[in-house]
């Protein structure tokens, strides 16, 4: 038996909400209980037969509850994650993990200790278009792989409470290293725009620097004038290359390539074709993946390991846009 709790239920804590219930109709979950502090909200969310309470202490004190989803404001991820753990739950946490890197290692060594689950919400790893073209990058599909490049824009309100390297930028950061099976970059950039607020950057422009000289390069904005958000992500090899249209759940892949032979240059342009991947909705992935983790107490697809070098990295990405250059995560770290 699973019995889940369920921390926020506003932006997209609603969407938790709503793909809990399915999971309780599925019977994947056995019980589902909604906490928030707007009790119009949480009332009108839960709906009929399902539970709810305005004190997340109600949860943290209910000794039948296994497992928590925390949607909460990301300042909040720190303090709610570690008091569940304390009290043997094991926790979901919508990303970022928290925003600051001592926070999250300091979370790791809390849920080390109890044995408790900690998995950060690294949604796009569920993409079913990321999952099929890592396993074709994984089968050596695409050749070399030369660059990753990622376009995340939308006209949209900027939140009050960090930029878009926070909010857009780690699901670069994460997703890049994820496709490469690497844990870190060799080295990373970031450009940033700061317009309407200070101190929240609404535009910026993030390079990982990889071994065997791979780059990734990554495009975030809140400010771009479209009627529709763009989500996509390109990359470049030596035998194929391929692009994912995340909304769309594709990915083209083209068979093009650029041959030398005596120091001339060939090009081969055979055309693409579409792959249409299965609809399945990445949140409903993702949170089945922590059901059955809890089940079966396996390490989730998006571990806490890779949720604190997200972090770390989007720190390690604000500070080469303060300081003006390029950082090397093994030397800053001390790894």
């Amino acid at each position: 038996m699973v019995n889940v709790g369920l921390i926020g239920t506003g932006y997209w804590g609603k969407n938790h909400a709503r793909v809990f219930k399915e999971l309780l109709n599925e019977k994947i979950i056995d019980s589902l209980i909604l906490c928030d502090i707007n009790e119009k909200l949480v009332k009108e969310i839960a709906g009929g037969g399902i539970k709810y309470t305005t004190d997340y202490h109600d949860l943290l004190d209910d000794q039948t509850i296994d497992a928590v989803s925390i949607a909460t404001p990301s300042a909040t991820h720190y303090h709610l994650t570690k008091e569940f753990i304390k009290k043997q739950k094991d926790v979901f946490v919508e990303k970022p993990m928290t925003t600051n890197s001592e926070e999250t290692r300091k979370l790791i060594r809390i849920a080390e200790k109890y044995n408790r689950i900690l998995m950060p919400g690294h949604i796009f790893r569920y993409h079913p278009a990321v999952q099929e073209l890592k396993r074709r990058i994984d089968k050596g599909e695409l050749g070399n792989i030369y660059y990753m490049m990622s376009n995340r824009m939308a006209f949209s309100v900027p939140r009050k409470d960090m930029g878009v390297l926070f909010t857009l930028g780690i699901h670069e950061v994460d997703i890049f290293c994820h496709l490469l099976n690497e844990k870190y970059p060799e080295g990373i950039n970031a450009v940033t725009g700061t317009y309407l607020q200070p101190g929240i950057e609404e535009i910026a422009i993030i390079t990982m620097y990889f071994k065997n000289n791979i780059r990734g390069y990554a495009f975030e904005s809140w400010l771009s004038p479209t009627s529709n958000k763009e989500r996509n992500l390109t990359i470049v090899g030596s035998e194929k290359s391929a692009k994912i249209d995340y909304l769309k759940f594709q990915i083209q892949m083209f068979d093009t390539r650029i041959t030398s032979n005596e120091g001339l240059f060939k090009m081969e342009n055979k055309g693409s074709n579409i792959v249409q991947v299965e609809q399945k909705e990445p949140l409903n992935e993702e949170l089945k993946n922590f059901i059955e983790c809890v089940k079966s107490r396996a390490t989730p697809l998006s571990d806490m390991y890779s949720g604190k070098r997200a972090v770390e990295m989007i720190e390690l990405a604000i500070k080469s846009a303060k300081e003006k250059r390029t950082i090397r995560p093994k030397e800053e770290l001390k790894m």
